[in-house]
This record gives structure tokens, C-alpha cells and sequence, in this order.
């Protein structure tokens, strides 16, 4: 009875973020703005970056001999370098983009609670059967669901698009990290934007609290700025944000072959420094942070908020009472 009424709740909650389009229009919002931008000018910015590096690498080279264990595998060909530049920006973009969907669809289910609440809905739940820990779980894996959801169509669409520009598609290993990465990224951004619901309790609140997470939301993934021209003090914040980690550990994933490709016949250091520079390696006061790291920042964090938002809800219901 009560698996049957929790998936009765999924079930509606999904059918109605879905119908009603608007709420797909926002949620995908903040990845037409990152779109936009790609295509008027960062993006062009990001290529450019890249065949500076790769002409630094290129001085670096002259007259210099270089074991080959400090060399990347492959012969090196400029002739290729805008063509593996946009690739590699490309597949940089789509891993981006992966994450920020997961955490804004996430955020537009979880704003049916809110709604829900707003509109005296919850009232009439609150007098059937069914118990709150029920309608809330109910929120809570409506959003991680769809957030998954939105997660694999924007890689199927967007390998599609990468592979017709002329990009490499994803091998099988690296779909099944991609995969795993997207259940991480979005079980996090859920449980984190659940956390922010529980001070919103109007839909004013809850959309000015969207307009926030959706504007920060770019900057924290490293989308509109690289971490490399960000101040170091700037830096040790973001790297705290589960996002900031996520995105990071998904543009490892998605640009392994891209940057081997770009990079090829070149020193291992021009590459270690485009990465440390575009974001895909994240330091805290010089320490590299791994990648078990990352997975106990994504994970822990989630878990961490999910516990503060029942402590909040439970103080509320007595208060309530």
C-alpha cells in the first residue's frame, strides 16, 4: 500500500511538471542562455584559447627535445588544431550542459511542493491517509527522476550533434561513467534544491530563489568563466559547491578523448595546464582534488541535506500542530 501510493504520487507529480509547458521552458532556461552565449561569442573565445595553448606548446617544442614518457601519445598535425579545438570546447559545452539541466529540471519539480502549497493542495493530502514523509518522498523522487531523464536526452541529442560536426562519440565505458555521473549530479542538485524549498513557502519566494540558482548556476560549473581567470580566493569557494565538482568530474569524462586528440605529440604539461585552467582539475590550496573527492562531496552533500531539510520540516510540523 504504501510503495503503491508513493509511485501514485511520483506518477502525478511528473504528469503534471511535464504538462504543463512552461515549466519545461524555464527549466531548460538556463541551458538556452549557455547556449546562446556559446554561439555569439564564448564559444569562439574557448577555440581561440585552446590554439593559444596549443601554439605555447608548439614554442615550447622548438629546439628542445623532450622524452617521449613527457610527450602525449600521437604525432602532432596544426593543420587539425581549429577543427580538435572545437571538439574539445564542444564536448566541454555538452558535459556543462549535462550537469546544469540536471540541477534546473530538478529545481522546476521541486517547485510543485512549493506550488502545492501555495495553492492549498498539500491541505487536501494532509487530510487523506497518506503520511507527509509519503508526499514529500514523492517530490523528492519525481525530481531526481526527471532529473536523470533531461540528464541522458541532453547526452543522446548532443552526441549526435558532436558526431555530425565531426567530433569522436563517447566509448561504452565512458557512457557507463557519464551515467553514473548523471544519477550522482542529479541525487545532489535534488536533495540541494529540496533544501532551499524549505524556506520558500510562496511562489514569489520560490521563483526569485529560481531566478537566483538559475543566474549562479553557469558561473558555479565553470560555464560563462574558466576557473583559470578566476582569483585563487574565488576558487576555494566554488570548488566547496557539489556542482562545481560535478561539472568538473563530467568534462573529465568528455573530453578524455578530445583532449588526447588535441593535445597529441605534445607536452604533458600544455595539457595538465589546460585542464587546471578550464576547470576539468580542481585544486584547494594546491592539493589536486580527486575523484574520490569529488564523489564523497557530491554524495555527502546530498545525504547532508536531505537530514538539515527533515530536521526543518519536522521542527515546522510541530509548530504547525
Amino acid at each position: 500500500m504504501y510503495l503503491k501510493t508513493l509511485l501514485v504520487l511520483i506518477k502525478r507529480n511528473i504528469f503534471v511538471f511535464c504538462k504543463d509547458k512552461a515549466n519545461l521552458f524555464y527549466s531548460s532556461l538556463s541551458m538556452l542562455i549557455i547556449i546562446m552565449l556559446m554561439l555569439v561569442f564564448l564559444g569562439n573565445m574557448n577555440v581561440d584559447m585552446v590554439n593559444g595553448s596549443l601554439r605555447d606548446a608548439d614554442k615550447m617544442m622548438q629546439g628542445v627535445t623532450l622524452p617521449m614518457d613527457q610527450l602525449m601519445e600521437g604525432d602532432r598535425d596544426s593543420s587539425k588544431d581549429d577543427a580538435n579545438a572545437r571538439n574539445l570546447v564542444l564536448s566541454m559545452i555538452i558535459a556543462g550542459l549535462t550537469v546544469v539541466n540536471g540541477v534546473t529540471v530538478s529545481l522546476g519539480v521541486i517547485g510543485l511542493m512549493v506550488e502545492d502549497e501555495a495553492q492549498n493542495r498539500l491541505s487536501s493530502f494532509y487530510v487523506s491517509p497518506v503520511s507527509r514523509s509519503v508526499l514529500v518522498l514523492a517530490y523528492i523522487l519525481a525530481a531526481f527522476i526527471l532529473s536523470i531523464a533531461f540528464g541522458v536526452v541532453t547526452v543522446l541529442i548532443s552526441e549526435v550533434v558532436l558526431v555530425m560536426s565531426g567530433g569522436t562519440m563517447l566509448t561504452t565505458i565512458q557512457l557507463i561513467k557519464v551515467s553514473g555521473l548523471i544519477i550522482l549530479n542529479s541525487f545532489s542538485a535534488t536533495c540541494f534544491m529540496f533544501f532551499l524549498s524549505t524556506f520558500a513557502h510562496s511562489l514569489s519566494a520560490y521563483s526569485g530563489l529560481s531566478t537566483l540558482v538559475g543566474t549562479l548556476v553557469g558561473f558555479i560549473s565553470g560555464m560563462y568563466l574558466p576557473m583559470g581567470v578566476l582569483p585563487e580566493t574565488v576558487k576555494k569557494v566554488l570548488v566547496l559547491f557539489p556542482i562545481c565538482s560535478g561539472s568538473a568530474w563530467m568534462r573529465e569524462v568528455f573530453t578524455e578523448e578530445a583532449a588526447a586528440r588535441t593535445f597529441a605529440g605534445l607536452p604533458k604539461q600544455g595539457l595538465e595546464f589546460y585542464r587546471e585552467y578550464s576547470g576539468i582539475t580542481l585544486k584547494f590550496a594546491d592539493m589536486e582534488i580527486s575523484n574520490l573527492i569529488k564523489f564523497l562531496i557530491l554524495f555527502g552533500s546530498g545525504i547532508l541535506f536531505i537530514i538539515i531539510s527533515a530536521i526543518i520540516l519536522r521542527k515546522k510540523n510541530v509548530r504547525d500542530r
